[in-house]
C-alpha cells in the first residue's frame, strides 16, 4: 500500500511552478543540510526500525560526513549521497525514486536527463532492450566510460536499498539511465556526452550518447524497453511480446485457456470491478474444467497493493481439492515481486503445495513495508520510507527473499527472441517426478 505524507498537502503551494533540480539555480548547502535534518526526523519518527540493516553508529557516521561534504557537492553529488543514506537502511520500502513519480501531485524529483536507450540487466549481462538508434540495439554494455559495467552496477547499487537485493537490481538499469546521476556516480566526466563501450559478442565499440532533454519522460512502471514519450523513432530488441510482458490495461489478466492450465497474471493487490477473493474463485473454476487442473499464478509483475486482501484470496484456492495436490498450483516470480505480493508468496508457501518458478521475488518474507512519500521542504525531492514491519513468515526467518523451487536464467537470448523460459517450464512440469 502506500500512503502520501500529509507534509506534501503542506508544500503543495509552495511547489507550484517548481522546475526539476537539473533546470533550477543550485540551492545553497543551507537549504540542503535543512532538507537533511527534515529527512532524519521523519525517518527516525516514522520508520519503524530505521537501523535494521546498517547500526545507528555507522549510518551516524555517514551522515556526519555527507554533512561536511555538502557545500562543496553538485546539487547530483547532493542527491546522490542523500539516496546512499537511504540505502543503507536496507528495504525495499525506502528509497529515493531518480525520476518523477507516476502520481498526481507529486513534484519533478530530480530532474535529470534520461540517455535515448532503456537498459535491462540480465543474467549474463547489461543489455540495450530499447533505443532512438537501432544500431544500439541488443548491444550488451561492457563500460561505463573507463568503469567496468561490474563496477558501474555496484557503485548504482549503494545508492540503492541494501538489504533488497533483487529489488535494487531491478532498479538499478533506470538509475543508470540518467545522465547527471551518472556524473556523480563517477561513470561520466560529462552530462552532456555519456561514454559507453558495447559489445555485440564479438566485437567492441564506443558510443557517445547526449541525453534527451529534462521535459522528456518514459513511462518508469517497470516498462523493460518502452521509449521515452515523444515522437522519435523508438526501437527494441524484442521479436516479439511473451504474454506476461503484454501491456496491462486492468489489475489482473484471466486467460481462458493455455495448454491445459488456467493462468491469472496480477499485476496489483486490489480490489478492481471484481473482488480480489473472486478472482481466484474464478480462476479455480476455470482450472477445475480441465482433465489434469493446473493454476498458474503469475506474480512477475506484480508490485504490490493491499496485504489485507490475501488472506480471502488464498482461501478460495485453499478449498480446491483438485488443487490441494502439491505442484498443482505453479508460481511464477521475478525481481519485481514485491511488497504486498511477498505477503501473498508467504501465504501461499503456509497453506498451499505451490512450487514456485522463475527468479527470487525482491524482499524479505519478514520486511518493512507500507510506502510512504514525503517530499524534502527546500529541493522538492521524493523520498519513499517504509513505516510498518510484516512478519510473514516465522518470527525467526531471515531469509533475504523468497527463492524459486525452480530457478530459471534470465537471459538476454530469451528475450530477444520472444520467448518465455518460466512460463514453458511452469506449463510442462511434472509433479509426479
Amino acid at each position: 500500500m502506500t500512503r502520501i505524507s500529509t507534509s506534501l498537502a503542506a508544500l503543495s503551494l509552495a511547489l507550484v511552478g517548481a522546475t526539476a533540480l537539473a533546470q533550477s539555480a543550485q540551492h545553497d548547502a543551507d537549504a540542503w543540510a535543512e532538507d537533511l535534518n527534515a529527512l532524519v526526523e521523519v525517518l527516525e519518527t516514522n520508520h519503524p526500525n530505521p537501523f535494521h540493516t546498517t547500526s545507528q553508529a555507522v549510518w551516524e557516521a555517514q551522515l556526519d560526513a555527507y554533512r561536511t561534504r555538502l557545500p562543496a557537492m553538485s546539487d547530483a553529488e547532493r542527491i546522490a549521497g542523500m539516496a546512499r543514506l537511504l540505502g543503507m537502511i536496507g528495504d525495499g520500502h525506502t528509497w529515493m525514486p531518480m525520476h518523477a513519480l507516476p502520481f498526481g501531485g507529486m513534484p519533478p524529483g530530480p530532474g535529470f536527463r534520461s540517455l535515448p536507450v532503456r537498459f535491462e540487466l540480465f543474467d549474463d549481462g547489461l543489455f540495450i532492450v530499447g533505443a532512438t538508434d537501432p544500431d544500439l540495439v541488443g548491444l550488451r554494455v561492457e563500460a561505463f566510460g573507463d568503469i567496468p559495467v561490474a563496477e558501474a552496477l555496484a557503485r548504482t547499487l549503494e545508492i540503492l536499498p541494501r538489504d533488497a537485493v533483487n529489488f535494487s537490481r531491478e532498479l538499478a538499469p533506470e538509475w543508470m539511465m540518467q545522465a547527471e546521476l551518472l556524473t556523480a556516480l563517477g561513470l561520466a566526466a560529462d552530462a552532456d556526452n555519456i561514454v559507453l563501450t558495447l559489445t555485440d559478442g564479438e566485437t567492441s565499440r564506443v558510443a557517445s550518447l547526449q541525453p534527451l532533454g529534462a521535459q522528456v519522460r518514459y513511462d518508469w512502471a517497470f516498462s523493460m524497453d518502452g521509449g521515452p514519450q515523444t515522437d522519435e523513432d523508438w526501437y527494441t530488441a524484442a521479436a516479439d511480446t511473451p504474454l506476461w510482458q503484454e501491456p496491462m490495461t486492468v489489475p489482473v489478466r484471466l486467460v481462458t485457456s493455455l495448454e491445459n492450465a488456467a493462468y491469472l497474471q496480477l499485476f496489483s493487490i486490489a480490489n478492481g470491478p471484481e473482488r480480489f477473493a473472486d478472482l481466484a474463485r474464478q480462476a479455480v473454476a476455470l482450472a477445475e474444467t480441465l482433465d489434469e487442473p493446473v493454476l498458474i499464478l503469475d506474480l512477475r509483475r506484480c508490485l504490490g497493493g493491499d496485504g489485507s486482501l490475501n488472506p480471502a484470496f488464498v482461501d478460495e484456492l485453499v478449498a480446491s481439492a483438485a488443487l490441494s495436490r502439491p505442484g498443482r498450483i505453479r508460481v511464477l516470480t521475478s525481481r519485481q515481486t514485491h511488497s504486498a505480493a511477498i505477503m501473498l508468496l508467504s501465504r501461499l508457501a503456509n497453506r498451499t503445495g505451490a512450487v514456485r518458478f522463475g527468479q527470487a521475488a525482491a524482499d524479505r518474507p519478514n520486511h518493512y513495508g507500507e510506502t510512504n512519500i514525503w517530499v524534502t521542504p527546500n529541493t522538492g525531492l521524493p523520498v519513499i520510507h517504509a513505516s510498518e514491519h510484516y512478519a510473514t513468515a516465522t518470527p525467526g526467518d531471515t531469509r533475504a527473499h523468497h527463492a524459486p523451487d525452480i530457478t530459471i536464467p534470465y537471459r538476454f537470448d530469451d528475450y530477444a527472441a520472444g520467448i518465455d523460459p518460466v512460463l514453458a517450464a511452469a506449463l510442462t512440469y511434472n509433479p509426479e517426478i
